[in-house]
């Protein structure tokens, strides 16, 4: 039996930016179980024949994707390495720069492994016009309680995943015509970061970690300063940047500017665990360079912005947004296109935010946990045109794991360094403050 479905605003946009560079995301989850390659090989071959997610064939023109089954195509990477975390690192790097081909029937999915002592690493690499982060949180505990030897019911997932439809949709999408010249206005204000190659899109990756005690710093500033812990990361990460928009402030712009990738799940009313597909929402927010020394005044000017987005819905309405833009695309060649949205979006960086200590998972009721649940989680994407960095954050446990994807055409590896040095300091200090 065949999965078909039909491709939207956000999935074509990504097809589109999948032509300038390679436009993937990545999950690792740690197995608490030593690795045997081959088990490992046969898992991933039979979770994803039982889910239905193989032989994906494209039809970008007439907006339709169809999972036609089979057997799998298993990729698998082994990466051996004397440093665990390193070699993690380099693969989830080279993963976000490597293209799937789609021009033929393809398996949209590769894997890398990494032993690391008595456990090893599980990479899930995956085309990102095909789902959101939330089915593949779900695939991957399928894979570690499958190869632990824990059943779990896996039926084929449903790619025609139904929300609320007009007229809720129709009046957010008047509200995102109304809002579109005072978001482009703002986006003159902002500051351009500087880039070497207009052309090159290639990715660079930096890992790090909060700990418990950090991030109940985070919960406890969020609740003092009355705004969300989603708006705190976008005010650490705006405070990060500051000294590098400084360096090239210029033509009297003096505003900050970052994205935010939301999962519209629950906004749009769809439920159900075997949902598979890409329902995301997005929105940006700036502020002036000087608000950047007070982050408590920081975060609640966020806040006040975001608030504004989700209120009204236009946080679920960029898909407007996207579809003028793909208008605009059509008529434009590759290297235009590249310089399209540099020049037109001057953002500094996105964030995507994911709390695995709360989201459900088919695994959940796996017992005992150890034997057949990730024992640590971790994700990346790549940047793709629009941003030239984004912070990936993943709440698992204690703590809190980071991945920032950064174009090396933008941002040297020692300015990156110099960003989560900035970032983390500002974190321990709300770990004093508290």
């Amino acid at each position: 039996m065949s999965l078909p479905g039909r491709l939207n605003t956000f999935q074509r946009t990504m097809l589109v930016w999948d032509e300038m560079h390679a436009y993937n995301a990545v999950h690792v989850a740690r197995v608490p179980a030593p690795l045997d390659a081959e088990r490992l090989r046969l898992t991933l071959a039979r979770v994803l024949a039982e889910r239905g997610l193989t032989g994906l064939n494209l039809d970008a023109k007439a907006r339709a994707f169809e999972f036609r089954g089979g057997a799998a195509v298993i990729d698998l990477a082994v990466c051996e390495g004397a440093d665990a975390p390193e070699a993690v690192r380099a693969e989830m790097e080279r993963q976000i720069n490597l293209r799937f081909d789609h021009t033929a029937e393809f398996t949209p999915f590769r894997f890398f492994a990494v032993p690391d002592g008595g456990s090893f690493w599980l990479g899930a690499v995956y085309f990102h016009a095909i789902a959101d982060a939330e089915p593949i949180v779900r695939l991957v505990c399928d894979l570690v309680a499958d190869y632990a030897g824990v059943p779990t019911k896996r039926e084929r997932w449903n790619c025609h995943a139904k929300g609320r439809r007009a007229p809720l949709r129709l009046l957010i999408w008047l509200r995102k015509m109304l809002a579109l010249p005072a978001q482009f206005r703002a986006l003159r204000k902002a500051i351009r970061p500087g880039c070497t190659d207009a052309n090159d899109f290639c990715n660079g990756l930096e890992l790090f970690t909060l700990s418990s005690a950090e991030l109940s710093a985070l919960i406890a500033a969020g609740k003092k300063f009355g705004v969300t812990v989603n708006d705190l990361f976008l005010a650490l990460l705006m405070h990060a940047f500051a000294p590098l928009c400084e360096a090239v402030r210029r033509d009297g712009r003096d505003r900050i500017s970052l994205g935010c990738i939301v999962n519209a799940r629950r906004d749009l009313g769809i439920t159900g665990d075997d949902s598979f597909g890409l329902v995301l929402g997005g929105f940006s927010v700036a502020c002036g360079i000087a608000e950047t020394g007070d982050l408590p005044q920081l975060a609640r000017s966020i806040a006040v912005q975001t608030q504004r987005f989700k209120c009204g819905g236009l946080h679920l309405a960029n898909a407007l947004e996207m579809g003028l833009v793909l208008r605009l695309m059509s008529l434009f060649s590759t290297n235009q296109r590249r310089r399209f949205y540099p020049k037109n979006y001057p953002l500094w960086g996105g964030l995507t935010n994911m709390n695995l200590t709360t989201l459900p998972v088919d695994a959940a009721a796996v017992q005992p946990p150890s034997a057949g649940r990730p024992s640590d989680y971790l994700r990346a994407v790549s940047t793709g045109p629009v941003t030239p960095l984004v912070l990936s954050v993943t709440s698992f446990g204690n703590g809190v794991n980071l991945s920032m994807s950064y174009r090396t055409s933008v941002f040297s590896r020692q300015e990156i360094s110099s960003v989560r040095e900035r970032f983390t300091a500002a974190v321990r200090g709300l770990e004093v403050a508290a």
